[in-house]
């Protein structure tokens, strides 16, 4: 199921400041950071209704994972 692998991705691959980053390519003034921390720790029910910040979670995730991936390219 698609809400079962993003929380995969999203588990250990999320910045420290992944809050604002989905905040920011949400652009939605209405989405507050506990909806999404709470929807990162699967502390409450949004999946369904807020597919739109597990994605964005997601993104987040699979992005910080390549600059990682690229600053140890760099480095080695």
């Amino acid at each position: 199921m698609h809400i079962d692998k993003a929380y995969k991705i999203i588990e250990n691959n999320l910045p420290s400041n992944y809050v604002k980053l989905v905040q920011e390519k949400l652009e939605d003034p209405d989405l507050s950071s506990g909806i999404i921390r709470n929807l990162k720790n699967r502390v409450t029910k949004y999946p369904k209704t807020k597919i739109n910040v597990l994605n964005a979670l997601v993104e987040v995730a699979n992005e910080y994972q390549e600059h990682l991936r690229k600053l140890r390219d760099l480095t080695q």
